[in-house]
């Protein structure tokens, strides 16, 4: 379902905007009981991997035997997809439930968001609904003022920095900094593996105000890739010869922070390492719209690259995977990002460039993009239904088709392709 379908199933009302803060959703928490206090969560933010890094952290603890609820955005095809215990989605009857009971809580008073509502509503659903042993949450928008930041979690994750959000978080990157690290709670142990001195620097600081203990990658743990194997070292343990199921230099680095992550939750909260466990779910994770291929012959990728960092990890796994191939690529992004770099990253592997764009109200234009491409083979086409069919009738035995520039345009995609 859409939250559209949902409304004319069980009337309620929801603002359909971005407004950070915390004030509206602790307050209508409260009057369903406060469910956010009566989960373990695992608490995801920072700008690239925060999903991947999701994705390996729940396989591995699938495989563990745990009962694992997990919350993502933005959704990969219909609202559903963004509330799963391990793997299952939540029903249009269970979210019709939840709706039902919102509304005796007074949620049509709330005022809340539509992030702030789903977020509501992962919290009743694993508590109330579900009862799972763990939750994992990724953050929506930067993470100071994001409506799942209302939560104490067991571990914080701070994947990265990069320039993301620019017109909500700040332009700089110790402004961006500050909101992602604003996940951290008091005495709560951090992981990040962010690398620049800047933005590292905020996140110390704030750990350090916090008392929370700080895992940063590179120093308390690192990873090593070589021969498509992983190696992964920490104070407490070596591992070698690890496989994981996702495409990319850059996975790796997200493996190692899940690694991390199932380590602190093994020390810390009664569960037991096991190292064919970690093996086993590493090699099982999935993530939708991530390097995924959707056809192999030829192949045709999805990837939901939607900032700088993204576009320079996908533009590196393209070199290496597809180096022999023809690269045709269709890109549509929203007009909040800094679509003339993108573009230009992107030209280094495109033969080809179709833009389009899709119906969401911060979308860019096709034809606006267009312009800014500098790249000889290049159209425009405003609908990307059949833009993507153009995409595909240049396919051949030797290329290969990216589609690539925001998540929420991989979801429309994914509508067809998969």
């Amino acid at each position: 379902m859409s939250f559209k379908d949902l409304q004319e199933k069980v009337n309620f009302t929801i603002k359909n905007e971005i407004n950070l803060g915390l004030d509206r959703i602790v307050q209508f928490l409260e009057k369903v009981g406060s469910p956010q206090n009566q989960i373990k969560v695992v608490h995801i933010g920072g700008t690239n991997g925060k999903g991947s890094t999701l994705r390996f952290l729940e396989s591995v603890l699938i495989e563990s035997g745990l009962a694992v609820g997990v919350f993502h955005s933005p959704a990969y095809r219909f609202i559903n997809d963004q509330l799963a215990v391990n793997g299952t989605y939540i029903t249009d009857e269970e979210m019709v439930e939840i709706i039902h009971v919102f509304n005796e809580h007074g949620l049509a008073e709330a005022g809340l968001t539509e992030f702030e509502l789903q977020t509501a509503m992962a919290f009743y659903y694993f508590a109330t609904i579900k009862k799972v042993d763990i939750a994992l949450l990724e953050v929506g928008l930067g993470g100071r003022e994001d409506s799942t930041n209302v939560i104490t979690p067991l571990l914080s994750i701070i994947t990265n920095v990069g320039h993301d959000h620019i017109g909500f978080l700040g332009t700089s990157v110790e402004e961006i900094a500050h909101h992602k690290a604003g996940i951290i709670k008091w005495r709560v142990p951090v992981i990040s593996g962010e690398q620049k001195p800047a933005a590292k620097e905020v996140i110390l600081k704030e750990a350090l105000m916090k008392e929370s203990p700080i895992y940063f990658l590179e120093e308390e743990f690192s990873y090593g890739m070589e021969k498509g194997k992983l190696s992964f070292r920490s104070a407490q343990i070596n591992l070698e010869e690890l496989e994981i199921s996702l495409q990319g230099e850059h996975q790796a680095a997200n493996a190692s922070l899940a690694i991390m992550a199932y380590i602190l939750l093994t020390d810390n909260w009664a569960m037991e390492f096991d190292e064919q466990v970690l093996k086993a779910g590493l090699m099982k994770a999935e993530h939708p719209g991530r390097f995924e291929l959707v056809q192999k012959n030829p192949p045709i990728i999805l990837d939901g690259a939607h900032n700088e960092e993204a576009i320079d990890a996908l533009v590196n796994t393209i070199k290496i995977n597809f180096s022999n191939k023809r690269v045709v690529v269709l890109f549509s992004a929203l007009k909040d990002k800094p679509i003339e770099l993108m573009v230009r990253k992107l030209e280094n592997i495109a033969d080809e460039i179709i833009f389009t764009t899709f119906n969401f109200p911060r979308a860019a234009r096709a034809e606006v993009v267009f312009q800014v491409s500098k790249l000889q083979k290049k159209e425009f086409e405003e609908d990307w239904k059949t833009a993507l069919q153009t995409a595909i009738s240049r396919l051949d035995d030797n290329s290969v088709l990216l589609i690539t520039g925001s998540l929420y345009f991989i979801s429309d995609i994914r509508t067809i392709l998969t």
